[in-house]
């Protein structure tokens, strides 16, 4: 029998995008420039009815209570000559609101300000997932999805960008921490491991070695926000694949909730043996929250094998 870790399906999300753009009016010398236009990304954001502030550097922490946009840089996007190196940090989203508006919004923004953003893998994507405004996963919970993260991690792989798959910034999980190393491939081993943590901090240094995991355990610390963070997204240059990205981390972690394959065991084995099994049942849990039309049908449309 189950356990009933989920009831409603209802998360709250934000975004970190990375991006590297040209302003469209061009203030020399611009490696000097960054802070001018974070802060004109930000008035465009407000122009448009959100909240957004910028500030001088990633160091400078965004203050208690807002909770708009937060437009900075990030030491890993370099410093380009000829562009403006951007992380924007979305607010927290919620799964029964308008969230794909808010979105639009911002690559609205970003594009009366910036050129389209160039493709480069030293950009990525980062989801923040937890459980709502007002709840935090619980222990089972973050075990559940703990235990899904490990023996599906070959799967999901497969679901990433080339670039993603090769990333320091987003290892395995399995190639990070010292414990999964030792059991990867054997999901009992993994169940017993992960079942040992006796709270969110064992659970976490079972998970990884660094935060530059695929799946980031450090928010859900009880000093941190209570996120799970999903590493794993492309360089996003627009609203489609912004959305895409975001409606697949979110849907991953409902679906592992749903199956609890952590404590619902199966003599038979895992649930599911192929990638495409796997985001199949992926698209069903996005389906529950309005977000499976955000996910191409085929998988190879998903991680991009074939182009559309």
């Amino acid at each position: 029998m189950a356990h009933p870790l989920v009831a409603a399906p209802c998360y709250t999300f934000a975004v970190d995008i990375e991006a590297r753009a040209e302003p469209h009016k061009i203030r020399s010398p611009l490696r000097e420039k960054h802070a001018l236009y974070h802060g004109k990304l930000a008035a465009a954001l407000r122009n448009r009815g959100l909240e957004a502030n910028a500030a001088d550097d990633s160091s400078t922490r965004r203050a208690d209570g807002d909770n708009g946009w937060w437009i900075t840089s990030n030491g890993s996007l370099g410093v380009p000559p000829d562009t403006i190196p951007i992380e924007a940090v979305s607010p927290a989203l919620d799964t029964r609101a308008d969230w794909g508006a808010e979105i639009d919004t911002f690559w609205s923004a970003l594009r009366a300000v910036f050129r389209m953003p160039e493709r480069s893998d030293l950009c990525g994507s980062h989801v923040h997932v937890a459980r709502s405004r007002v709840e935090r996963f619980t222990l089972n919970q973050l075990k559940t999805i703990a235990y899904a993260v490990v023996v599906y991690e070959p799967l999901v792989t497969e679901l990433l960008l080339p670039s993603r798959r090769e990333s320091t910034y987003c290892k395995p999980n399995t190639q990070s921490s010292d414990y999964l190393y030792r059991v990867r491939g054997d999901s009992n081993a993994v169940a017993e491991l992960i079942g040992s943590a006796r709270d969110e901090e064992e659970l976490r240094n079972i998970m990884q070695g660094s935060r530059n995991v695929l799946w980031n355990f450090d928010g859900v610390l009880l000093q941190g926000s209570g996120a799970i963070e999903f590493r794993g997204g492309r360089s996003l240059r627009g609203e489609l694949r912004t959305k895409r990205w975001m409606a697949f981390a979110v849907a991953f972690i409902h679906a592992m909730l749903q199956q609890n394959e952590l404590y619902d065991f199966s003599p038979d084995g895992l649930r599911f043996d192929t990638t495409e099994i796997l985001y199949a049942e992926i698209r069903m849990a996005a389906a529950e929250m309005d977000m499976q039309h955000h996910l191409p049908v085929n998988y190879e449309r998903f991680n991009e094998t074939i182009t559309e």
